[in-house]
């Protein structure tokens, strides 16, 4: 089954919209966005104009329910994901949420079921996981040129310019947890093929402190006994942004993970050592991209509404761990 364009409705018109979404959707083969809604109307004008979008409305309320809307894509501050994505399934239309898909499991699951029961399709926005050079990274570890992973370090910055007041709120869901974090979470298991076992970690500003998190640094064990050390931040402007794995017979190392136009990895074993390049993807226009073909052939290629309700409870686990600053072990 071939994809059909899809017609989108864009709720929240910040950054991500304006930066990210806009020019991918100009890109992309099988998406066109005919619609925003904003609760600023002034700041939905001006965007409406700047990018050419025919229709903006002033609730996302009246933007599911539009008759030249197939699909929403949800980008409003992460406490507030909830309404929109109930309302869009109500009104038929199919969603694709940005991460977290909620703050709490049972908004989750309630996202979960609306859009089941409605039959309309939910995706969660992991861009990384259209990102081809880390499924490379994933293939040269499943072939064992390192033998066994024993360790595995992460490092990911996320601009100083992305600062926005709600996400130095943990009421709305803000902190570098629920930005960069939550991708490197999803993207370990991947990699490696095991889900974590426990988790550990420290955050900058600490829990307690009416801020959220700059900068976290979390220590987690697979089911497999792999040891993951994971270091995300929003205040860190010469961060190197790169990914090593030790194993038993050699060890990977990539160069910079984002702001490249060709990423690299090297091998090095007993053999010597093996470098290669992989040229960065269209994340965006990949992610839309990908949400149609999900629709035409039922596929998984973005996470979906289950991979929504793991991150949540694994956020949980994580925030409960930096909160009494100890070890969690998962289910």
């Amino acid at each position: 089954m071939s994809a059909k364009t899809l017609r989108w409705g864009l709720v929240g018109l910040g950054s991500l919209a304006g930066n990210g979404i806009m020019p991918a959707a100009g890109r992309a083969k099988h998406a066109v966005v005919t619609a925003g809604a904003t609760r600023d109307p002034a700041k939905g004008r001006e965007f409406g104009a700047r990018h050419g979008i025919p229709t903006i409305y002033d609730s996302y309320e009246e933007l599911v329910r539009a008759p030249d809307v197939d699909a929403v894509f949800v980008m409003t501050p992460n406490d507030r994901h909830l309404p929109v994505v109930l309302a869009a399934a109500a009104a038929g239309k199919h969603v694709l949420c940005e991460k977290p898909l909620a703050m709490t499991q049972a908004d989750a699951e309630a996202m979960v079921t609306a859009c089941e029961n409605a039959g309309v399709m939910l995706r969660l926005g992991l861009h990384l996981r259209f990102e081809k050079f880390l499924d490379r990274v994933g293939e040269v570890l499943r072939s064992g040129v390192i033998g066994t992973p024993r360790a595995v370090s992460i490092e990911r910055a996320a601009p100083l310019s992305e600062r926005a007041p709600w996400r130095e709120d943990p009421a709305q869901g803000g902190g570098i947890l629920y930005d960069v974090g939550l991708h490197l979470l999803d993207l370990v298991p991947r990699l490696l093929g095991s889900d974590y076992a426990s988790v550990s970690g420290l955050a900058f500003p600490p829990p307690g402190s009416g801020l959220g998190a700059d900068t976290i640094s979390l220590l987690l064990q697979t089911a497999n006994d792999v040891q993951v050390s994971l270091r995300a931040s929003r205040e860190a402007p010469f961060s190197g942004s790169d990914l090593v794995v030790l194993g038993t017979a050699g060890m990977l190392r990539t160069g910079p993970l984002r702001w490249v136009e060709d990423f690299t990895l090297t091998v090095t074993n007993a053999q010597g050592k093996h470098k290669e390049s992989v040229p960065a993807c269209d994340l965006y226009r990949d992610e839309l991209d990908g949400f149609a073909l999900d629709l035409a052939d039922g596929g998984t290629r973005l996470g979906t509404g289950a991979d929504g309700l793991r991150l949540v409870r694994l956020a949980a686990a994580v925030e409960q761990a930096l909160a009494e600053r100890r070890t969690v072990w998962l289910a």
